[in-house]
């Protein structure tokens, strides 16, 4: 009979630690993927300069939403959960790297990237979750 392990068990947080940081790895390449091909679609196109935020908050959505699914898909359970953790690493990270890198300031826009990093992430996690596996024969 197989007993569970208690809450503190070093197995029980290994088994959320792993995936969410490897889903925020998989978010961070990801958005950086969906930036680069914008960074083409910009340069080969005339577009407008207000569409920059947009596109780049798109990406972070784009890439918050595969890092939800693929460590929701590793843990297996509790998706919005997961894919919310995934989420919130990310957007630290990259909240972090726009301090460092260039002057960064909280404003309407900062709260409209955590919501659709947050809400994709979780989309994500849902649906990784619920997807159904290959069946096998």
């Amino acid at each position: 009979m197989r007993s569970n392990p208690p809450k503190g068990d070093p197995s029980s947080i290994r088994r959320w630690v792993v995936p969410v940081l490897f889903g925020t790895a998989v978010s961070l390449m990801g958005t950086a993927a969906v930036l680069m091909i914008f960074a083409l679609v910009l340069t080969l196109q005339d577009i407008p300069q207000g569409m920059i935020l947009p596109l780049a908050v798109g990406a972070m959505g784009i890439g918050t939403f595969l890092g939800g699914y693929v460590s929701a898909r590793i843990v297996g359970k509790k998706g919005i959960l997961c894919g919310f953790l995934t989420g919130l690493l990310c957007c630290l990270i990259l909240t972090g790297v726009s301090l460092a890198v260039m002057h960064f300031s909280l404003d309407a826009s900062q709260a409209v990237k955590l919501g659709v990093v947050l809400t994709m992430s979780c989309i994500g996690g849902v649906l990784g979750v619920n997807r159904q596996g290959k069946r096998r024969a």
